[in-house]
């Protein structure tokens, strides 16, 4: 008898291995084949739409626009040039610069010989066909990366979907991907058309934020053999009677560790009415100004981390403000609400930022009794609470 159940168990271990080691096999040979289609390839057109939804953060976008690129002939997983658009701007790239059209404010900014990993930060190219096109030979070839693999069957059409799972890194072109330090999966879930070996969908989640995150980048209107926009517009030129050169302002400069930070208010959640906080109302304790934008990864990770702080130091001699600087009341009731943190909230905080010069995210100021700054930049643990101990 235990023979036989030993038996059994060996062939449900074999069988599980070789459906495995099939779907491996499925996935290498669909990745492998759109590889082999993409760089076969001198020029491609499509158009994009890229939706991303965060419910937990109450954020929602989506950006639709159309691309036309050309392959590097040296390296078909680069991009030679490229003109990427949507309703409010224009990006071209002709080998030598890169120049972005803003069509709301009719001014270009222009960037000469730009690194060509910068392309990522692009919204068209987030999970973008040339995005694949460049990281597929390393996903192919990545024996740590788990793939998995199947048929499927969307609108009555069929699509091979491949199912990719980078541990602590994601997909970015030119191979700068975000690395990640805490234990997060990123997972892509590539449609492609067996008809054309061509990506007809991305769909990214992760492991962290199963129900509540996720991208879908869908491309339509695949062309492999575009017309050639017209020679004029490959050059800024071009536009300069147009659009105007984009003045950029001086990125401000944050105030000193010892300046004192008086005469401030600005209105607060307290879940009852429009009450509004003056400093003076502070005074005599050691204040935490954590500055954050709805927008802010960091932003969201810190709130556990904020409520513990108030609730470790009380509030008899330390106070600590969640300042929002921009986004709209209701926006910053989503998180009071999700929150009931025991630290104040506070939104309309814009121009006090501008004044103390925060225009990054998240970016904490700390006052003593007396209210003069004794620390300011990022939200250094560490740092912090030794700073509080030693003025509370």
């Amino acid at each position: 008898m235990k023979k036989i159940l030993l038996t059994l168990s060996f062939a449900s271990v074999l069988s599980i291995s070789c459906q495995l080691k099939a779907q491996q096999n499925f996935s290498s040979l669909t990745l492998s084949k759109m590889a082999a289609k993409l760089s076969a390839l001198n020029a491609i057109s499509y158009d994009y739409h890229n939706e991303v939804n965060n419910i937990k953060n109450n954020y929602h976008s989506e950006v639709r626009g159309h691309a036309y690129l050309e392959f590097d002939s040296t390296n078909k997983s680069m991009a030679a040039r490229f003109q990427l658009e949507t309703a409010t701007y224009r990006s071209v790239y002709n080998d030598s610069e890169i120049f972005t059209l803003d069509k709301r404010l009719k001014t270009y900014s222009i960037a000469e010989q730009p690194d060509p990993g910068s392309f990522g930060s692009l919204s068209l190219f987030h999970n973008s066909i040339q995005t694949l096109a460049n990281q597929l030979p390393s996903l192919i070839a990545g024996n740590n990366i788990a793939k998995d693999g199947a048929d499927t069957l969307i609108n009555k059409k069929n699509y091979k979907v491949i199912t990719l799972s980078l541990y602590r890194s994601s997909l970015q072109y030119a191979g700068r991907g975000m690395h990640f330090t805490k234990d997060v999966t990123i997972y892509y879930r590539i449609l492609v058309n067996p008809e054309t070996n061509l990506p007809y969908q991305v769909i990214e989640t992760n492991n962290i934020d199963k129900e509540s995150y996720n991208t879908i980048t869908t491309f339509t209107a695949i062309d492999t053999h575009p017309r050639q926009p017209e020679i004029k517009s490959w050059y800024y030129s071009t536009y300069q009677k147009e659009y105007s050169l984009e003045k950029k302002g001086d990125v401000p400069s944050l105030i000193s560790v010892g300046t004192t930070l008086t005469d401030w208010a600005l209105p607060e959640l307290d879940g009852k009415g429009n009450a509004v906080l003056k400093s003076d109302q502070l005074a005599g304790k050691v204040i935490l100004m954590d500055f954050w934008i709805k927008n802010c990864g960091p932003c969201m990770e810190s709130f556990p981390y904020l409520k513990a702080l108030q609730t470790k130091y009380g509030t008899d001699r330390f106070q600590l403000l969640a300042i929002n600087a921009y986004d709209k009341k209701e926006d910053v009731a989503f998180f009071y609400n999700r929150e009931r943190p025991d630290y104040k909230m506070l939104y309309t905080g814009k121009a006090l930022a501008k004044k103390i010069g925060v225009s990054a995210y998240p970016t904490v100021v700390l006052i003593d009794k007396s209210g003069k700054v004794i620390y300011i930049g990022a939200l250094d643990h560490v740092k912090i609470e030794h700073l509080i101990k030693a003025n509370i």
